[in-house]
């Protein structure tokens, strides 16, 4: 059976590489691969590319200027990137050893593997028989969402993979000799609060599995503290305090009103992504299962379907799931426990029709949701990036919104947000670029053209080239003047 799960998986493995994107293309994946390149540099912040003739950085509304993945604080002359520091650092650690193509690659299909072996593990920890928790890392590995989040560099997997290891290390911590397991679960949970500082509330969790041994805690502690330190130092230094990070105040993103619409979104997509069964069996487990450890996996499942079921985002569509990844294991297994009382032979059957299931879902709504197509869509923001790095002056200016994050990686060019401006910023860069012999470009994207163009950079403007759905315009003349729309 071993030898089985180990070529399933170097199977999977293969699959994953071959639909895996390393691409800084939309907001989250350059914001990530930006700050790891800073981070392979040696540095936490970025330079901000302003032209010189717009005159002094200080004097200037830097978010104009600003590419997708960073975020312009006042009194901070530098670019701090948006991201958590986690994933970066996983990144920049495998560019440095594998080159900036294999390394992130390596890391995406790493972390998805480890994800799947340690879900079986704790389900095993957990005294769930190897069927069953074959069947709980089978639903992992084939739910829609877990593999689009594994095929792109996007914090969702690894934070999944790191709550699995604390989870996973706790339990290992009760055995004889499980001092050293308690300083590592201390280190995992760092790294799973690195990656996402949201995964912090998985600590109630973690000392529940932990028990009540006080040397135990005090080992789990002294494992995460240098993390905690050195996060508070990060986070201190690019955003002003410990507690701070890149996505701006707590309020803006999360309130009470999003709970009911989150909620009813993530109910509705779970009962349609994975096996149904997952969202009632764990209430026969909850009422029949009064051990503590139980406890335990409610915490983990409840804190972070919490904490996302009042964000912003969480509301909107399928991938909105990929916020309550971390707690998806935690689910499976509660719903393993329930089945592991029957027969063997009936354990068999509901292990395969679980298996079943789990594949036949995947099959219809990975192609429907085209999970798998962000290798494909990601692609146009390289391939533009590198149109312009062969067509374009050096001393050119470009304006861009959801490129504005790739520019920023394949190019030197400084970026104008054209989001972010109205027509008369526009008139007045333009014509200070025009006096300076600086020409301006533009990278947009089909449909935003119109109101690009025409709403907020007037002027005539010829299209030189297209890239799937990105043309690239060049600025032929600028309007003496221009209201606000």
């Amino acid at each position: 059976m071993s030898w089985l799960g180990l070529i399933l998986l170097a199977a999977y493995a293969v699959f994953l590489g071959l639909h895996t994107s390393v691409v800084a293309g939309g907001s989250d994946t350059s914001g990530y691969l930006n700050s790891a390149r800073l981070l392979a540099a040696g540095k936490l912040q970025e330079e901000q590319r302003i032209p010189a003739e717009f005159g002094a950085p200080a004097s200037l509304p830097r978010h104009h200027f600003m590419p997708l993945g960073f975020v312009a604080l006042e009194g901070n002359p530098l670019l701090p990137p948006t991201y958590p520091v986690g994933l970066p650092l996983h990144l920049a650690v495998a560019a440095k050893l594998a080159g900036w193509k294999l390394g992130p690659l390596a890391v995406e299909v790493t972390l998805a593997l480890a994800a799947i072996a340690l879900c079986y593990l704790l389900a095993r920890q957990f005294g769930i028989e190897p069927e069953l928790a074959g069947a709980g890392a089978v639903v992992l590995a084939v739910f829609p969402v877990f593999l689009f989040t594994s095929v792109q560099p996007l914090s969702d997997t690894p934070a999944t993979t790191w709550c699995l290891a604390a989870a996973c290390l706790a339990l290992r911590a009760r055995g004889e000799n499980g001092w050293g397991w308690a300083v590592a679960c201390g280190v995992a949970f760092a790294m799973a609060v690195f990656v996402r500082a949201t995964n912090a509330v998985l600590l109630p969790a973690l000392l529940v599995l932990l028990g009540g041994d006080a040397k135990r805690l005090v080992l789990f502690a002294l494992g995460g503290v240098p993390g905690a330190l050195w996060l508070g130092y990060y986070n201190h230094t690019l955003y002003g305090g410990p507690l701070r990070s890149g996505y701006g105040p707590i309020e803006q993103t999360f309130h009470w009103a999003y709970g009911l619409p989150s909620l009813a979104n993530f109910g509705t997509w779970l009962a349609l992504l994975a096996p149904a069964p997952l969202l009632v069996l764990p209430l026969v487990t909850i009422w029949r299962d009064r051990r503590v450890d139980t406890v335990a996996l409610v915490l983990w499942f409840g804190a972070i379907t919490g904490v996302y079921g009042f964000y912003e985002f969480s509301r909107e569509t399928w991938w909105a799931l990929r916020f309550i990844l971390p707690a998806l294991p935690a689910l499976i297994v509660c719903s393993l426990l329930a089945l592991q009382p029957l027969s063997r032979p009936i354990r068999r059957v509901a292990a395969v029709a679980l298996m079943a299931w789990a594949v036949a879902g995947s099959l219809y709504w990975t192609t429907h949701l085209h999970a798998l197509s962000p290798k494909e869509n990601e692609r146009v923001y390289a391939e533009a990036s590198r149109e312009i790095r062969a067509k374009l002056p050096a001393n050119a200016l470009v304006a861009a919104m959801y490129a504005s994050g790739a520019l920023y990686y394949y190019t030197d060019f400084p970026v104008l947000r054209w989001d972010q401006i109205g027509a008369p910023d526009f008139v007045r860069y333009a014509n200070q670029a025009k006096l300076a012999g600086r020409p301006i470009y533009a990278l947009l994207f089909d449909g935003l053209e119109d109101e690009a163009r025409a709403t907020r950079m007037p002027g005539e403007w010829m299209r030189l080239a297209t890239t799937g759905p990105i043309g690239l315009w060049q600025l032929v003349s600028i309007p003496t003047s221009a209201t606000t729309p």
